[in-house]
């Protein structure tokens, strides 16, 4: 799905390639090039309200999964209730549970995170619950979604 199927329009639209590349450089990760292409079109905002967008493997099974809330920004708020990426990996750098090339991008309705790999060697996607960080921690299988953040967007369905 592209941004504009999932997300609600906001003013600050896109983010630049060059403020994509300074979010790369000052958090030292590389963020795959579905993932910028997609914030190039909008830079995060509120899954669209008229739907309920899950993330599941079989649309047909989607009664246990949590509705999506939004896709953080990047470097500039879409509004002053949510943080930017950037806020929540200093937060993740000062806690140190999980490693630094991890980056959190879409939440849910309970709060809980979904994470690239942005080491530049993959681009997988976890699900890691807040209160649990030891179960990716010690096998970060038992987290993962997706191979890509293309799969991930492929993933998403509207709950029927």
């Amino acid at each position: 799905m592209t941004p504009e199927e999932l997300l609600q329009p906001h003013e600050n639209g896109g983010a630049s390639a060059q403020a994509l590349a300074d979010f790369e450089q000052a958090f030292g990760v590389v963020l795959p090039q579905a993932m910028k292409a997609f914030y190039q079109i909008q830079n995060g905002g509120w899954f669209r309200r008229d739907v309920d967008f899950v993330v599941t493997e079989d649309p047909e099974e989607d009664e246990d999964a949590l509705s999506l809330s939004d896709f953080r920004p990047i470097g500039v708020h879409f509004t002053t209730h949510t943080h930017t990426i950037d806020t929540l990996l200093e937060w993740q750098r000062m806690d140190g549970f999980l490693p630094d090339t991890i980056v959190p991008f879409c939440s849910d309705e309970a709060g809980d995170f979904y994470y690239i790999q942005a080491d530049g060697k993959g681009e997988k996607i976890w699900y890691i619950f807040h209160e649990d960080y030891d179960v990716f921690l010690e096998d970060p299988e038992d987290c993962l979604v997706a191979e890509s953040f293309t799969a991930f967007l492929e993933m998403i369905h509207i709950r029927e």
